[in-house]
């Protein structure tokens, strides 16, 4: 994925995150609101990179900030 807001480690291999991505990561999604364009929530697979899974499109950057800001105040809640 091309950057990144937001990075927590799941378990070893694998990590939810808050970022764009290029087109050609968004083609092999297979997600069809994936275009490219914008930020998205999805997790990665450090062991198996093309197996990454988009699971939602923000609206905005803004969106994508604020929810990053949220999950950052919760992961610090809950160390």
């Amino acid at each position: 994925m091309e950057e990144y807001y937001f990075d927590v480690p799941l378990s070893n291999s694998r990590s939810i995150c808050i970022g764009s991505v290029t087109v050609a990561e968004a083609a092999a999604t297979g997600a069809n609101f994936c275009d490219g364009l914008g930020y998205y929530l999805y997790l990665t697979d450090n062991d198996n990179p093309q197996a990454t899974e988009v699971l939602a499109r923000f609206a905005s950057e803004e969106a994508a900030m604020r929810m990053t800001a949220m999950l950052k105040r919760l992961r610090l809640e809950n160390r």
